[in-house]
């Protein structure tokens, strides 16, 4: 046994120990963090100098761009799905198609489709479908000759997955977006989306992202984002903030050196064949865009062509957040078991030099980084209360370290707040921008425990195998006014 000489030195080498490892941590964090403010200001600057050689004017005349559909699956969507097609179906691009996939709805939504756009039953027996999946009961098309470019395929219940990959199948164009039913998309968005598929000679785009931003109590106005207000409960406050800084500063850094891995499941757009060629959304897993966004990279970098997976910096497409801690919690839960079931998945290329960069550093940062930070967050608080009650810890210093941290936590976030707003005419008001810095500065107490929370949770399911789905995500729904001829 130990005496009282080996319990100290025991202890002391684990205190030591631990606080080395949180530190390097820490300081390899703020270093990557750094790099990415630098890379996202050159991806902004580069993305905004291509904007003026290439406006959306230019596009919508020219005769040779790419055509394209809008898949967007919908489950039991029937209090707003008659705005949310309108609004889907009044995007500005003269080649596209919107699919509408009806998941196997309960309520009256396939009804009320039928009854306002005058669809009638199609033959889809020609069609092949290259992607498994639940079985297709009926195809419909508008008999009227404005809504010519609307189809809706009508579904047994597969899932958010397995109903996008059905409208995967029915597409006809080039290339698809994928995006939520009741997400509120700019007029002029495809438009620029399609640009990078323009521009890139050298490197095949195989995915394009637009930013995302929350609308909770914004206006909405015959499908149209009217009036953009900041959400009036902190939970939704901060995610605006959260958002900003994961899409300006996260993901542009990343596509500053072609390292993007996920393209949000809410507004992406992908080249058709890729898509079937990778056999389409895994139905397998609640993180179909993050391990579809990989598996197109592992693909590509199997054939080993020159490919680029790429960003844009301005809010093209409007949601509804988390209004609450219960959702968010659940939110943040469904997010950790994707990351865990993709990283499992492909976990084959860790290190592996036949994926290079993939391999040896995007793929390490998102296992050490993304996966490990809640798990060295969670162990940090226990360590920090179990040397509190043995008297291991100095105070001073570490009041001195949460301070700091804290400090470049705000420093973050303000410098997202501010790039946002210097770009882009969204939040102009000095009132937003200081009820936005405050957002940012409250993040770490009011908000970030239940992130960690959530995913933690996420991670006990996993971990013992513990049976979840998508879980409820209860919204309250956008403020929409009708038009006086609505």
């Amino acid at each position: 046994m130990w005496d009282s000489g080996d319990n100290f030195i025991g202890s002391h080498y684990i205190f030591t120990t631990s606080y080395i490892f949180f530190l390097i941590y820490g300081g390899i964090l703020l270093s990557l963090y750094l790099t990415g403010v630098i890379l996202a200001s050159q991806a902004i600057r580069r993305t905004k100098k291509r904007s003026i050689f290439l406006q959306p004017a230019d596009i919508v005349s020219a005769t040779d761009i790419p055509s394209v559909t809008i898949i967007a699956p919908a489950y039991n969507e029937g209090l707003t799905i008659i705005e949310n097609v309108k609004s889907l179906l009044s995007i500005q691009y003269p080649y596209f198609e919107l699919i509408l996939v009806n998941d196997g709805s309960k309520d009256n939504s396939l009804e009320l489709l039928i009854d306002k756009f005058d669809l009638v039953k199609q033959d889809a027996t020609f069609i092949t479908q290259p992607i498994p999946t639940a079985s297709v009961k009926h195809i419909y098309r508008s008999t009227k000759n404005k809504y010519t470019h609307l189809t809706v395929i009508d579904k047994n219940n597969g899932g958010k997955a397995d109903a996008m990959n059905a409208g995967v199948n029915f597409a006809n164009t080039e290339l698809v977006i994928f995006t939520d039913v009741d997400c509120i998309i700019e007029q002029d968005a495809i438009l620029k989306m399609v640009r990078p598929y323009l521009e890139e000679n050298d490197k095949e785009i195989i995915g394009c992202g637009g930013g995302i931003g929350i609308a909770n109590d914004s206006i909405i106005k015959n499908g149209n984002l009217a009036e953009l207000r900041l959400p009036s409960g902190i939970v939704p406050m901060i995610q605006v903030v959260e958002y900003l800084r994961a899409f300006l500063l996260g993901r542009m850094a990343w596509t500053e050196v072609n390292g993007l891995m996920l393209i949000s499941g809410a507004f992406g757009m992908y080249p058709r064949k890729r898509v079937i060629e990778v056999g389409g959304f895994n139905p397998n897993t609640v993180g179909e865009d993050f391990e579809l966004c990989v598996r197109l990279r592992r693909y590509m970098e199997d054939l080993k062509k020159p490919y680029k997976m790429v960003y844009l910096p301005e809010t093209l497409c409007w949601t509804e957040a988390p209004s609450d801690y219960n959702i968010l919690i659940r939110q943040r839960d469904r997010w950790a078991r994707g990351l865990w079931e993709t990283l499992s998945l492909h976990r084959g290329m860790l290190f592996n030099t036949k994926y290079r960069q993939m391999g040896f550093l995007y793929y390490p940062y998102w296992l050490i980084f993304e996966f490990g930070a809640p798990i060295v967050e969670f162990f940090g608080v226990l360590f920090l209360i179990v040397f509190t009650f043995f008297g291991w810890i100095n105070w001073s210093f570490s009041i001195l370290l949460f301070c700091l941290t804290y400090l470049i936590g705000c420093i973050f976030s303000t410098v997202a707040i501010f790039m946002y707003v210097s770009n882009f005419n969204h939040y102009t008001k000095s009132k937003q921008i200081a009820e936005l810095l405050l957002a940012a500065y409250l993040e770490p107490f009011l908000y970030h425990p239940f992130l960690v929370y959530g995913q933690i949770k996420g991670y006990y399911k996993k971990l013992f195998d513990i049976k979840s789905g998508w879980g409820n995500m209860t919204r309250k729904g956008f403020k929409i006014v009708k038009s006086k001829k609505a």
